[in-house]
């Protein structure tokens, strides 16, 4: 993933900052678990290497497991729009995804820190 792209970089390290870093890193584990899937996230990892996993996560997903990858979105939540209007290539789709799924898990943990 080119982690040269400001807005996704930028935004996991806004997350970092916003204490709510752990909590993230908790819930993408968690609609991982719950898709039936794999990852390996680690609370102390820095933003550059939380979106190398995810990255590369979703990018197997959508060559090796297409099913896998839309469950995953479906559980995370992200809004269908997003998904089709994503791009051609799988490098592009997984970049943008990437964000998506880090987008809807901040917004998930957000909501659930102010009205909890």
């Amino acid at each position: 993933m080119n982690l040269n792209d400001k807005n996704v970089l930028a935004f996991v390290y806004e997350i970092s900052e916003n204490n709510l870093y752990v909590e993230v890193i908790q819930q993408l584990q968690k609609d991982f678990e719950l898709s039936g899937l794999a990852i390996e996230l680690d609370e102390f990892m820095v933003p550059e290497d939380l979106i190398i996993v995810v990255y590369q996560q979703i990018h197997h997903l959508l060559v090796n497991n297409f099913d896998g990858y839309l469950q995953l979105l479906y559980r995370i939540d992200v809004a269908e729009q997003k998904i089709i209007t994503q791009g051609n290539t799988t490098e592009i789709i997984a970049q943008k995804s990437t964000y998506n799924v880090l987008q809807r898990e901040y917004q998930k943990v957000k909501l659930r820190e102010k009205y909890s």
